[in-house]
């Protein structure tokens, strides 16, 4: 049997509030209502198929990105990552990253994914310019950014990212 090889895990949840006219992954505008915990599941899944022909070794990390999946609530990204660590588990240092729109940012929910086990928050400010990110159209100002990263922080989140174009 072969050893098993370390394993960095990407999730990727596809909706945002709008699609932003210079991004190029596969993300799209939400509609509606998305069933977030069928969407868990079916993703989990996928990862059991996935799993049946790979050898299993603890994963080192796990990035959640998107789209937009700060718009998940904090139930939804818990299941999620309990579903990985049932079937593959962590390093005991894993990583753990969740990409947030400062547009979408409510404190409670900064929480919930820190007791979900989110290490990391990815925030995707691009700029500190309103005038700018008016030309990207980003739906959020730069004093949500600042005031998402504020609030990261008195989640608990001492690991954050802040994207910047």
């Amino acid at each position: 049997m072969t050893d098993a090889i370390p394993l960095s895990v990407y999730v990727h949840i596809p909706w945002c509030v709008r699609k932003c006219p210079y991004c190029d992954f596969n993300s799209h505008a939400l509609s509606g209502d998305v069933d977030q915990g069928a969407y868990v599941r079916t993703l989990l899944r996928d990862l059991d198929i996935q799993l049946a022909t790979q050898p299993r070794s603890p994963a080192l990390s796990l990035f959640i990105g998107g789209g937009t999946p700060s718009l998940f609530d904090g139930r939804a990204i818990a299941a999620l990552i309990d579903g990985i660590d049932d079937r593959l588990g962590f390093v005991a240092d894993a990583e753990i990253t969740l990409e947030a729109n400062p547009g979408t940012v409510e404190a409670h929910r900064f929480v919930d994914y820190r007791a979900a086990g989110v290490n990391r928050l990815s925030i995707g400010v691009q700029s500190l310019d309103d005038a700018r990110l008016g030309v990207l159209g980003r739906i959020h100002s730069a004093a949500e950014a600042r005031a998402a990263a504020t609030l990261a922080r008195r989640a608990g989140f001492d690991n954050l990212n802040l994207d910047l174009m």
